[in-house]
């Protein structure tokens, strides 16, 4: 068995574990939506292929690689082995060759028609035609064919509400899940999950999450992944932008003009916070220096200036330091985060937002939408969301600009961000009859495939250009998806966050002199119950 991928930060002194081997919504579905193989797809498939191989977004050089013989029976795909005829200027990623004979590899996800934390971009809907969806059915004809398969999508609302059901009846109509991580807590700790570290794959190459791979993996044990089949890890990760019209109105200096100079720290966000207000007519909503969700944007921000919620110390044990190593950072932040947040001058939340402006609340699904929009309208100069709140933004006449949330100080080396909680990952149904070697070299290769197709469009061109024009919003964009931190609590929860919100409400010191014996514990009996799972 692979060991646990350990990525190292500023933070973090060396583990002794080593690095792993290469190689709930509204339902809108009485049934769940099935999906066979692709829309897009008609004539022979070595057409899209063909297409693929010459879109400026779909190069793709794939090569053969070294042998791999199956321990299956002969009725099972046989696997062609081949001679590495790399050179040493040969840098491409090398995966399997295999013929599946046009088996079926089965998608249980969560339906990309939610409202929230929806599936997206993993097959393209009927009639799509949007730049993104065309290069999704691009991607997956490619693995299609590359292993001779066929994929079916099964789309519901919640997949763990059956899952359970389907794996201890023995039954699993599908080969892998895709929903939020949080719901997959009581089947991991069921051994209804199988180990990412059974397949043989490098979760340190580009196409996965080599921060997720660590950060995910306690005792030898991975139980949810992320990689860029799915757009929702970038998309689900939450960050501040920045209203341009606003800034212009305020005469402001850029955020980016701060990154530049790596003076872009808390102190610096506070004070360009403080310095928008402006009353609107009559009782009417004004111009506010930022958008607060509570305990959304601070716990955002807590991760951002280093201080943790939790992590590993160097024997690779799971600990809170924001009691002890974090405390006077932490209690600064708290402190300087509240005298704006209570300022309703220059800072409002959600609530009060739709209460100053019900009419136009009113027309919105909820206060999240609102509250975007009249970022867009030039209500606010800082808003938090995803990537994929911004949608909301591209008719904005002056546009806006991603930021990354601020450093403590210009002494912090790296930008930290967090996922939010909600957001949506891939797991594997425990079953004994599986064939790993066929669900790793078809993950692996489609994860690949996707960076240069479906991530390429999204990220690149819907992001970096249609959203956010400005040049410099693309280094923030690509700071951001590299300094993504993750909480194995993301899974496993633990009552540590109730810990921030004390620290919050009253001090980081009394806090702590109450939770000092309950928060070590809580977290050894975490370590011991995800030792005791069976994988």
């Amino acid at each position: 068995m692979p060991k646990c991928v350990i990525i190292y930060n500023e933070y973090m002194s060396p583990p002794a574990c080593e690095r792993a081997s290469p190689g709930r919504n509204e339902n809108p579905f009485a049934e769940p939506v099935v999906q066979e193989g692709n829309i897009m797809r008609t004539g022979n498939r070595f057409i899209c292929l063909l297409l693929a191989l010459v879109t400026a977004l779909g190069v793709l050089a794939v090569a053969a690689c070294g042998e791999k013989t199956p321990d299956a029976p002969d009725t099972d795909p046989v696997v062609q082995s081949s001679e590495d005829s790399s050179t040493e200027a040969d840098t491409s990623p090398k995966f399997a060759e295999a013929d599946y004979g046009g088996e079926t590899f089965t998608v249980y996800m969560r339906s990309a028609n939610l409202s929230h934390y929806m599936g997206m971009y993993i097959v393209a809907p009927e009639n799509a035609s949007d730049i993104v969806n065309d290069q999704v059915t691009v991607r997956n004809n490619i693995v299609e064919e590359k292993y001779n398969i066929n994929f079916k999508f099964i789309q519901v609302s919640n997949p763990v509400d059956t899952m359970k059901r389907d794996i201890t009846g023995g039954d699993i109509p599908y080969d892998i899940t895709l929903d939020q991580r949080a719901g997959y807590q009581t089947l991991a700790y069921a051994g209804l999950l199988r180990n990412f570290l059974c397949l043989e794959i490098d979760y340190t190459t580009p196409w996965w999450d080599a921060n997720a791979a660590s950060e995910y993996c306690y005792a030898d044990k991975l139980f949810i992944m992320p990689n860029d089949v799915s757009v929702s890890n970038i998309s689900g990760c939450r960050f501040f932008f920045f209203n341009k019209a606003v800034l212009e109105d305020f005469k402001l200096t850029s955020p980016y003009t701060y990154v530049a100079q790596n003076e872009w720290t808390i102190d610096t966000f506070f004070t360009m916070v403080k310095s928008v207000s402006a009353p609107g007519a009559d009782g009417q909503i004004g111009v506010y220096g930022l958008s607060n969700e509570e305990g959304a944007v601070r716990g955002h921000m807590l991760t951002g200036i280093g201080s943790f919620l939790i992590e590993y110390d160097e024997d690779r044990n799971i600990v809170c330091k924001i009691g002890t190593d974090y405390a006077e950072k932490t209690q600064d932040f708290f402190d300087k985060i509240r005298a704006v947040t209570t300022d309703k001058n220059v800072c409002i939340d959600f609530s009060t937002a739709a209460g100053l402006d019900p009419i136009n609340a009113s027309k919105y699904p909820d206060q999240f939408y609102h509250v975007r929009a009249l970022f867009s309208q030039g209500h606010f100069l800082f808003t938090m969301t995803s990537l994929g709140g911004s949608r909301e933004f591209e008719e904005m006449e002056k546009g806006f600009g991603p930021v990354m949330n601020p450093k403590y100080n210009s002494d912090q080396k790296e930008y930290y961000h967090a996922m939010d909680s909600g957001t949506i990952i891939w797991a594997l149904p425990n079953d004994p009859a599986a064939d790993k070697e066929k669900i790793a070299n078809i993950l692996d290769f489609w994860a690949y495939t996707s960076t240069g197709t479906v991530m390429e469009a999204y990220y690149e061109l819907t992001m970096k250009t249609k959203r956010a024009t400005d040049p410099t919003a693309a280094e923030m964009l690509d700071t951001v998806k590299g300094s993504i931190r993750y909480y194995i609590t993301d899974l496993f929860s633990a009552d540590v966050g109730s810990f921030a919100n004390s620290a919050y409400n009253i001090s980081v010191t009394q806090a702590w002199k109450a939770l000092s014996v309950k928060i070590p514990r809580d977290l050894e009996r975490l370590q011991d119950k995800i030792k005791a799972i069976e994988d």
